[in-house]
C-alpha cells in the first residue's frame, strides 16, 4: 500500500496536470454542446472565443504535464524541444482567444462586432505566436533535462517577441475586463467581477512562473502552476458566461473555509500515518476511513456553523436567515413578508395572489416551462446577448417588472403545483442584485411556508364568506326586531319589561312569548356583532373596557337568559354578598355566563336535582366568580382540553368555541378561568377578575354622585335598618332628605313639599300599589305622576326582587344596602341610565335620526317616539346637513358609513353650523381609527345593535346634562 502510494506521488504532478486537463476540456465540450444546439442564452459570438480559448488551456496544461512526468526523461530532445513549442503556441492561442472574447464582451455594435483595429490586433498576434513557435530556432532553441520537471529552456531570437505579444494580450484582456466591470448594468458588473478574479489570479500564477522566477533563477520547476491555475481562471469566466445568479463572496468564503477545515481535519491523519511508515499503516488509514465517513456530516455541520457566526455574526448567512422565518408564515403572512423584507433590506416585497389581472397573469405565464424566478437583471441581460424566438416576451416581462417597480418575481405553488400567489420584491439599495444564496433561501422558504400562505388565503376567503352572510342576517333581524317593538308599543305598550297584572292569561302568554322573541334577536345580533369583530381582525377591543359591578351584571344575564322553564330558572341560585367592580365588557361578560349557563342547563332534563349556584369572592390581588352545577361533571382527561378551540364533549351539536372564547375574554380582562370538576359530582368554572383599586375608585364614583345629588331632594320610605342606613348615606350625598315610615306618610308629604325622587322599601312597595297607581295616574298631581320612584332592599339573595317583576310602577333598583361603595355605584348606574330624571323628560325633543338603511332608522324612531320624541330622518350625510341647517335639533344621531358624505364629515360640518348640537355616533364598527374621528368630531358613540334601554339611556344621560347645564347657568346668574 505504502510502495504504491509512493509511486503515485513521484508523478503526482503529471496526474494532477491530466486530470485539470480533462476537467476543462469537459468544460469546453459543454460550451460546445452548447453552440451545436444553439442553446437559448448562448450566444456565438461571445461564446465561440471562450470555448476555443478554453480548448487550447487544456492543451497546454497537458503539454505542460509532459514535463512532469517520465515522459520527459525517456523521449528524445527533439520531442522534448516539440512539446515545449507546443506548450507556447497553445499559451499563445489561449491569450489571443481571450483577448478576443474579451473584445466581444465590452463590444457595443450591433451583434457584438469588433472594430477594424481589434481584428487587426487579433491576427497579428496570432501570426507572430505561430511563426516563432513553427519556425526552428526563434522561439526555442533546445531544452536540457536533468530529471522529471527538472529542465532548463533555451530561448531563441524571437522569444522576447513572443512573450512581450503574450504580456500585451494580458494587459488589454484585463483591462477589457475592467472596463465591462464598469457597466451600467448591475449584472454586467458582476460578471466583468468574476472574470477579473479569475484573469488577475491567472496572470499573477504566469508573471511569477513563467518570468520572474525563471529570469531571476533560471528555474522552471515552477512552470506547472500557471496552467494548473488556469482551470480557476477558466471556470471563473465560463461560470460568469452560464449564470445570471451569484454567490456572495462572504458566502462563498463561508462554504469554501467550511470544506477545506472539515477536509483538513480527517485528511491530515493520513499523511502523518504515512509518513511514520507503519506496519499497521494500511489497517489505520482503512479505519480512518471509515471514521471520515461516519463523522463528517457531523463534524462539518459543526465548523459550517462556527465559520457562519464568524463571518455573518448573530445574523447568520441569508439562507438561514430567510428560512428561519418558515415559523413566522404560521402566524401572519403579512408580518412574516415585513420581518422577510427586513433580512433581504427589501422594499416594497408583498405577496401578491394569482388572479384574472394582467399583472400577474404575464409573470405566471413565464413559469409554465423549466424558469423558478424571474430577475429584472437577468431579463435584461438576456435581452441584449439572446436573440432567440422569445426575446419580445422578455421585454415585455422586464417591461411590466420595471413599471410595477419589482426586481424579483418567485412563484408561491400548491399541492398541485400551480402557481397561486408571486412574491414580488426589490432591494432597498437600487445597485444591490439579488445573490444566489438569498434566492435559494426564498425558494426553500416558500417551498415550506406555501402551505401556510395558501391556508390563510382560503380562510381569508372564508372570513369574507361568513362576514357577508353575518351582514346578511343582520339586516332581516333588525327587521324582526323592529316588528317586534311595533307590536310591543301597538298591543302591550309595556315600558318597564313586564306586562300589567290585571292582563289575561293569554295575553300574558303572548307577551312572554313577545319578550322571548325580543331577547333571541338581541342575543343574536350582539353575537353577529362579535363575530363581525373577529373577521375583520379587531378581536377584543380593550380600548372601550369600562367598570362594572359583576352583581348587576350576572343579575341582568339571569333575567335576559331563556330559560326553558320557570323549574330551570329556579334551580338557578344567586348570591350577590362580596360584590366587587372590575374593568371589562358588560357584552364579553355576558357571553361568558350564556355560555357558561347553558352548558350547565344542558343537562337539567338528565339530571333532575341537579342546580347552579353563583357566588362572588374577594381575594386580594384577584376577586372571584364561582359558578358550580351539580351536574355529571367533567373527566380528569377531558378537562386538560375544554379551553382548546374546536374542543367538544358531551354535546352532539357543540363546535367547541364557547369556553375557548371565555379564555380569550379572560385574558382580555388580564384574569383567568379554571375548571374543577369531579364526575357525577359537581363542575366548578372559576373566573378570576383583577382587583380594582376600590377606594380610589370609590372617591371618583362618590363625586359624580354628590355632583348630581346636591340639587335634588329625595324622601326615604321604610321603618326599618336598611331605610335609616340608607338616609343617613344618602345625607352625605345631598342635604335635602327627608324620611317617612310607611307609604302613605310618604306620598303625602311629597304632594305637599315636591320632591325630585322617592326612595321607597321593597317590602311596601306592593303593599303600596293601589296608592302608587293613582299617584302614576295623575290622580295626586302632575308633579308625583312623573316624579321617579326607586326601591331598595338588603335581601342580598334578590328572591324578594323577583316579586316586584309584575308591577309597572317603578324606575329601579338602589342596591348596596349596607355597603356604601356598592351603593355609590348603584346610584352612578340610575343616573347613567336616566333613572332619576323626571318621567317624560324627553317629551317634546327633537332629534334626527341619519342613516342610509330604512330600517334602522324605522327601528330607532320606535324606540323615540314611545318616549314622546320628535323624530326626523334623512338618508346621507348631505341630507342632514341640509335638514341641521333648516330646523333645530336637540340631538342628531348619526350613521358613520353612508354612500357619498359620510357620518364623520357630516358631524364636523353640522357642529360648524351649530356647536351646541348634540351629535352621537350609531354603527356598528368601533375600530381605533374609528374610534378616534367619533371622539375628534361627535360627543358620544351607540355600537348598533342597541335595544331601547341603550338609547333612551344615552338621550336622557346628553340631553338630561343640557339641560342641567343651562338650570345651572340660570341659577348662578
Amino acid at each position: 500500500m505504502l510502495e504504491f502510494l509512493y509511486t503515485m506521488s513521484a508523478s503526482f504532478t503529471a496526474v494532477f496536470l491530466v486530470v485539470i486537463a480533462v476537467v476543462v476540456m469537459l468544460w469546453a465540450s459543454h460550451f460546445a454542446r452548447a453552440l451545436s444546439k444553439n442553446r437559448s442564452g448562448i450566444f456565438r459570438p461571445i461564446y465561440l472565443p471562450y470555448t476555443l480559448y478554453t480548448v487550447f488551456i487544456s492543451l497546454w496544461i497537458l503539454s505542460n504535464a509532459y514535463f512532469q512526468s517520465d515522459l520527459l526523461v525517456t523521449s528524445s530532445a527533439k520531442t522534448t524541444l516539440v512539446m515545449a513549442l507546443l506548450a507556447n503556441a497553445f499559451s499563445g492561442l489561449a491569450f489571443a482567444l481571450a483577448y478576443l472574447f474579451s473584445c466581444r464582451l465590452i463590444s457595443e455594435r450591433e451583434g457584438l462586432e469588433l472594430k477594424r483595429r481589434q481584428w487587426i490586433l487579433f491576427g497579428t498576434t496570432c501570426t507572430i505566436i505561430l511563426f516563432t513557435n513553427v519556425l526552428p530556432g526563434m522561439n526555442i532553441t533546445h531544452v536540457d533535462v536533468y530529471d522529471v520537471g527538472d529542465f532548463i529552456i533555451h530561448f531563441g531570437p524571437a522569444s522576447g517577441l513572443f512573450f512581450g505579444i503574450l504580456l500585451l494580450l494580458v494587459v488589454l484582456t484585463l483591462a477589457n475586463f475592467i472596463r465591462s466591470s464598469r457597466s451600467s448594468q448591475r449584472l454586467k458588473k458582476v460578471k466583468a467581477s468574476y472574470m477579473v478574479f479569475g484573469m488577475v489570479g491567472f496572470i499573477l500564477s504566469t508573471f511569477l512562473a513563467h518570468f520572474l522566477i525563471p529570469v531571476l533563477f533560471n528555474d522552471f520547476s515552477m512552470a506547472w502552476v500557471p496552467p494548473a491555475l488556469s482551470i480557476i481562471e477558466a471556470i471563473m469566466v465560463g461560470y460568469a458566461l452560464l449564470h445570471n445568479r451569484f454567490y456572495s463572496s462572504r458566502y462563498i468564503a463561508m462554504v469554501t473555509i467550511s470544506f477545506i477545515a472539515n477536509a483538513t481535519l480527517y485528511v491530515t491523519p493520513i499523511v502523518f500515518i504515512g509518513m511514520q511508515q507503519l506496519k499497521q499503516a494500511t489497517l489505520l488509514i482503512v479505519a480512518w476511513t471509515l471514521l471520515t465517513g461516519i463523522f463528517w456530516p457531523r463534524s462539518h455541520a459543526a465548523i459550517r456553523r462556527a465559520v457562519n457566526q464568524l463571518l455573518y455574526r448573530k445574523n447568520g448567512n441569508p439562507v438561514e436567515s430567510i428560512c428561519n422565518l418558515i415559523g413566522e408564515f404560521r402566524y401572519s403572512t403579512d408580518e412574516a413578508v415585513v420581518k422577510l423584507n427586513h433580512v433581504l433590506n427589501a422594499r416594497d416585497g408583498r405577496i401578491q395572489k394569482v388572479g384574472n389581472n394582467a399583472e400577474t397573469n404575464v409573470f405566471v405565464s413565464c413559469f409554465q416551462g423549466d424558469r423558478s424566478v424571474l430577475v429584472k437583471e437577468e431579463l435584461e441581460y438576456q435581452i441584449r446577448h439572446d436573440k432567440s424566438d422569445d426575446c419580445e416576451s422578455l421585454t415585455s416581462l422586464a417591461k411590466e417588472m420595471g413599471n410595477t417597480g419589482t426586481s424579483l418575481v418567485l412563484p408561491i405553488t400548491n399541492e398541485k403545483n400551480e402557481v397561486t400567489h408571486l412574491y414580488m420584491v426589490s432591494k432597498q439599495n437600487e445597485n444591490e442584485l439579488f445573490a444566489s444564496e438569498e434566492i435559494m433561501g426564498l425558494q426553500r422558504l416558500f417551498d415550506e411556508a406555501n402551505r401556510f400562505i395558501i391556508t390563510e388565503d382560503k380562510v381569508r376567503k372564508s372570513q369574507v364568506l361568513a362576514g357577508s352572510i353575518a351582514h346578511e342576517i343582520r339586516n332581516p333581524l333588525t327587521k324582526i326586531k323592529y316588528h317586534f317593538e311595533r307590536i310591543d308599543a301597538d298591543m302591550f305598550n309595556v315600558e318597564s319589561g313586564s306586562i300589567s297584572p290585571f292582563a289575561s292569561h293569554n295575553m300574558k302568554k303572548i307577551y312572554q312569548e313577545l319578550a322571548e322573541g325580543q331577547k333571541a334577536v338581541q342575543l343574536g345580533t350582539r353575537f353577529i356583532d362579535a363575530i363581525l369583530d373577529e373577521l375583520r381582525g379587531e378581536g377584543i377591543k380593550t380600548e372601550v373596557f369600562e367598570h362594572y359591578s359583576v352583581a348587576e351584571l350576572t343579575e341582568q344575564v339571569l333575567s335576559d337568559f331563556s330559560f326553558y322553564s320557570d323549574n330551570y330558572r329556579d334551580r338557578i341560585n344567586l348570591s350577590i354578598k362580596d360584590d366587587f367592580i372590575f374593568k371589562g365588557s358588560d357584552t364579553l361578560f355576558s357571553f361568558m355566563l350564556f355560555n357558561l349557563l347553558k352548558n350547565a342547563v344542558h343537562y337539567f332534563e338528565a339530571y333532575p336535582n341537579s342546580q347552579v349556584n353563583i357566588q362572588f369572592k374577594k381575594n386580594g390581588e384577584y376577586n372571584e366568580l364561582h359558578i358550580v352545577d351539580t351536574g355529571p361533571g367533567i373527566s380528569i382527561e377531558h378537562q386538560a382540553h375544554i379551553f382548546d378551540d374546536f374542543y367538544s364533549h358531551g354535546k352532539e351539536q357543540g363546535n367547541g368555541l364557547g369556553l375557548s372564547y371565555c379564555m380569550r375574554v379572560m385574558q382580555s380582562f388580564d384574569g383567568n378561568i379554571v375548571c374543577r370538576s369531579l364526575p357525577e359530582k359537581y363542575t366548578e368554572f372559576v373566573l378570576y377578575f383583577p382587583s380594582v383599586d376600590e377606594q380610589t375608585y370609590d372617591e371618583e364614583t362618590k363625586g359624580i354622585v354628590s355632583s348630581y345629588l346636591e340639587t335634588k331632594s329625595i324622601i326615604v320610605v321604610g321603618d326599618n335598618l336598611a331605610s335609616n342606613w340608607l338616609s343617613s348615606e344618602l345625607q352625605l350625598l345631598t342635604n335635602n332628605i327627608q324620611h317617612a315610615a310607611d307609604i302613605e306618610t310618604g306620598i303625602s308629604h311629597a304632594c305637599q313639599h315636591p320632591v325630585d325622587i322617592i326612595a321607597i322599601d321593597s317590602a311596601l312597595v306592593v303593599q303600596g300599589s293601589n296608592l302608587l297607581k293613582a299617584l302614576r295616574a295623575g290622580d295626586l298631581g302632575h308633579d308625583l305622576q312623573v316624579t321617579p320612584i326607586l326601591y331598595f332592599s338588603n335581601d342580598t339573595t334578590n328572591e324578594h326582587d323577583r316579586s316586584l317583576n309584575s308591577v309597572d310602577l317603578i324606575q329601579g333598583r338602589i342596591a348596596g344596602i349596607n355597603n356604601r361603595f356598592a351603593l355609590h355605584r348603584s346610584l352612578e348606574c340610575l343616573i347613567d341610565e336616566g333613572r332619576l330624571t323626571k318621567l317624560g323628560s324627553l317629551i317634546g325633543k327633537r332629534v334626527l335620526v341619519v342613516d342610509d338603511m330604512q330600517v334602522n332608522r324605522l327601528l330607532v324612531q320606535a324606540y323615540l317616539t314611545s318616549e314622546g320624541v320628535i323624530v326626523n330622518q334623512a338618508v346621507s350625510g348631505e341630507e342632514a346637513v341640509a335638514k341641521v341647517t333648516a330646523e333645530t335639533f336637540d340631538l342628531v344621531l348619526m350613521d358613520i358609513h353612508m354612500p357619498g358624505m359620510g357620518g364623520i364629515k357630516a358631524a364636523q360640518k353640522i357642529r360648524d353650523l351649530n356647536a351646541s348640537t348634540i351629535i352621537v355616533a350609531l354603527s356598528g364598527e368601533y375600530s381605533e381609527d374609528t374610534r378616534s374621528s367619533i371622539e375628534c368630531a361627535m360627543h358620544d358613540h351607540l355600537v348598533k345593535p342597541i335595544t331601547k334601554q341603550q338609547l333612551i339611556k344615552t338621550l336622557t344621560k346628553w340631553l338630561a346634562t343640557k339641560k342641567h347645564l343651562v338650570d345651572n347657568a340660570q341659577r348662578q346668574a
